[in-house]
C-alpha cells in the first residue's frame, strides 16, 4: 500500500528545485537544475520558457521514480515574483520570459511617478513604484516589440506559468499577482483604475486565488511527461520569500529574514495597512500566502550574489556563495573590517528607495587592508541595511522587534550569523530547515488538497532548529556607531555623487560613439 506525499516546485533565480514532502513535513526526496537563462547586453535577462518546462518536467519525473511507494496527492508551485511569460491565445510563448531582475522598465516606471503618482500606487498596490515589477515589461513589450505584443493574450508569473502547463488553466495567487504593481490590496482583485491608466485589458491577467487553493488538476499531456497521476490536484503556492517565511515562523508573528541570493525582511500583520513613505519610508505591503493576512516587506539588497561577486570580480574564481569558502575568508574571532559598504549594487534598497542611490560604495579602503576585508564589508553592508529596515518596520507596527528568525542557506555561516547579530544589535535565530520555500509550497498544496484543515495546522506539523546568535557587546557597540553617523547618511551622500558619476558616463558613452 503506498503511502502520500506533497509536491513542491520552487522557481528560483538560478535555481529550480522539485522536492516532496510527507504530511509531517519530512523531506523525502529533492532534485533540482538550472533556471534556464540567457544574460543579455545592459544587465537584460531572460528565460526561456520552454526549456524552464522541460527542466521542470524531468525533475518532476526523476522525484516521482524516486519514491515508488508513495502517492504524490497534490502539487504546489512558488516562484521568483516579477519575471513575466507573454502567452498567446494558445498559451505558447511568444518570447523569452522577462527574468525578474532584467533591467528593462526603468521608462515605464518613471511614466507611473508622473502620471499617477507614487502615493496612489503605493495606496492601491502596497508597493513602490520600481521598474522590476510586471506591469512595466508589459508595457516595455507595447513600447519596443509591438509585433510581439499585439499576439499577447496571457501575462503569467513563472509559477502560473507552471501552473498552466500542468493543468491548462491561467491562475495565479495575491501574492504573485502583487509583484505586477497592478493588484488592488484592498480588493484583492486587479485594479481596473491602474489597468485603465496604463491602457492595458484585464483579459491579459490570470484569475486570481488565495494561497493554498486547487485551481485545477494535472492533465493528460503533464502527467505523460511529468509521470505523475492524472487528475493530481494542483494548487496556488505563492511568492518565493512568503513561502518561505510562512514555513520559518509557523503561526507565530515573527520577523522572518531571508537569506539567499537576494535578502528580503516579511513580518506577518492582521490588516492591510496602505504605505505611507513618511511614516513608512518605502516598506511594502501585501497580501499574504495566510489567506486574511498581509506582510510588510521590504527590499535589504543582494546578499549571496553580493559573494558571487567577490569571487568572480575580486577574487577571479568561478566559486558560488557558499558558506565554508565566507568563513574560511574571514578571520575568525570577528573584528570590525575597518570599510563601510552601501550594498546596493545597481538596486534600490529600502527603506530610502531612492533610484539615485542603486550604485554602491566601499569607503574607508587602505593599501593596509586585505581581500578579505572586502568580503566582510560586504557582509557588514547587508547587516547595516537589514538594520535601517527593521528600525523602520519598528516604526511601522510601533514595537520593538528584539528578535531576527533568519531562513536560508547562508545560515550555515558563522560569519555571517554572527554579523548579523553584531551590526544590528538584536538576538539572531539561525533556523536550519531544508528547502523552506518549497516547503512553504507544500503545505500550502496539503491546504489546498485538504490534508491540514488551514494554514495554521499544516505549519504546525513541522519541526524546526533554530541556532541563537546574539551580539558581542564591543563589536556591537562599535557597529552601532558606525551605523549611526556613517551608514545613515550614506543614501544623501551617494546621492549626490550620483549626479556627477551620470554625467561622466554620459560623457564616455558619447566620446566612445555609443
Amino acid at each position: 500500500m503506498q503511502s502520500s506525499a506533497l509536491l513542491a516546485i520552487d522557481l528560483g533565480t538560478s535555481a529550480i528545485k522539485v522536492v516532496a514532502f510527507d504530511f509531517s513535513g519530512q523531506l523525502l526526496s529533492r532534485r533540482r537544475g538550472e533556471t534556464p537563462t540567457t544574460l543579455l547586453a545592459d544587465g537584460r535577462a531572460e528565460h526561456d520558457v520552454d526549456a524552464l518546462w522541460s527542466v521542470v518536467a524531468d525533475l518532476i519525473a526523476t522525484v516521482v521514480a524516486d519514491l515508488p511507494a508513495y502517492r504524490i496527492e497534490a502539487v504546489g508551485v512558488a516562484s521568483v515574483g516579477e519575471a513575466g511569460v507573454p502567452l498567446d491565445s494558445a498559451g505558447r510563448p511568444v518570447r523569452p520570459a522577462i527574468a525578474w531582475f532584467d533591467s528593462r522598465g526603468g521608462p515605464e516606471a518613471a511614466w507611473w511617478t508622473r502620471e499617477a503618482g507614487s502615493a496612489a500606487v503605493g495606496r492601491i498596490t502596497g508597493q513602490a513604484i520600481d521598474a522590476h515589477y510586471g506591469v512595466n515589461r508589459l508595457m516595455w513589450m507595447r513600447e519596443h516589440e509591438p509585433h510581439a505584443f499585439g499576439r499577447v493574450r496571457h501575462w503569467l508569473s513563472l509559477a502560473d506559468f507552471v501552473i498552466h502547463r500542468l493543468c491548462g488553466v491561467y491562475a495565479t495567487d495575491f501574492t504573485l499577482a502583487s509583484r505586477t504593481m497592478v493588484f488592488d490590496q484592498g480588493h484583492l482583485d486587479w485594479s481596473d483604475e491602474l489597468l485603465g491608466l496604463a491602457g492595458l485589458d484585464r483579459s491579459l491577467l490570470p484569475e486570481v486565488h488565495p494561497s493554498g487553493v486547487c485551481v485545477g488538476t494535472v492533465g493528460k499531456e503533464a502527467a505523460e511527461i511529468t509521470h505523475l497521476r492524472w487528475g493530481t490536484l494542483v494548487v496556488t503556492g505563492g511568492h518565493d520569500r512568503l513561502c518561505a517565511a510562512y514555513a520559518a515562523r509557523g503561526k507565530e508573528p515573527l520577523l522572518v529574514d531571508s537569506t539567499g541570493s537576494a535578502e528580503a525582511v516579511v513580518l506577518p500583520i492582521e490588516r492591510y495597512a496602505a504605505p505611507n513613505p513618511a511614516v513608512s519610508g518605502f516598506v511594502a505591503c501585501y497580501a499574504d500566502v495566510v489567506p486574511g493576512q498581509y506582510v510588510l516587506s521590504a527590499r535589504v539588497g543582494y546578499a549571496g550574489a553580493l559573494v558571487d561577486w567577490y569571487w568572480r570580480e575580486v577574487r577571479a574564481r568561478g566559486v558560488g556563495a557558499n558558506h565554508p569558502t565566507v568563513d574560511a575568508e574571514i578571520d575568525w574571532p570577528l573584528s570590525f573590517s575597518g570599510l563601510l559598504c552601501y550594498p546596493s549594487f545597481g538596486r534600490v534598497l529600502a527603506p530610502t528607495w531612492d533610484s539615485a542611490t542603486a550604485s554602491g560604495a566601499i569607503l574607508g579602503l587602505t593599501l593596509g587592508h586585505r581581500q578579505s576585508h572586502l568580503l566582510q564589508a560586504l557582509i557588514e553592508g547587508v547587516g547595516y541595511s537589514l538594520r535601517a529596515n527593521v528600525e523602520w518596520l519598528e516604526r511601522c507596527v510601533g514595537r520593538a522587534i528584539p528578535t531576527i528568525r533568519v531562513e536560508g542557506a547562508l545560515t550555515g555561516s558563522r560569519v555571517w550569523m554572527q554579523l548579523k547579530a553584531d551590526v544590528t544589535g538584536r538576538r539572531v535565530e539561525g533556523l536550519r530547515l531544508e528547502e523552506a520555500t518549497a516547503l512553504g509550497a507544500a503545505l500550502l498544496a496539503g491546504v489546498g488538497a485538504g490534508i491540514y484543515p488551514d494554514c495554521d495546522a499544516a505549519t504546525a506539523v513541522v519541526a524546526r532548529d533554530l541556532e541563537t546568535w546574539m551580539p558581542t557587546a564591543e563589536l556591537a557597540a562599535t557597529y552601532s556607531d558606525v551605523f549611526e553617523h556613517g551608514f545613515q547618511r550614506l543614501p544623501r551622500l551617494i546621492s549626490e555623487i550620483a549626479v556627477a558619476l551620470e554625467q561622466a558616463a554620459g560623457h564616455r558613452d558619447r566620446d566612445s560613439g555609443a
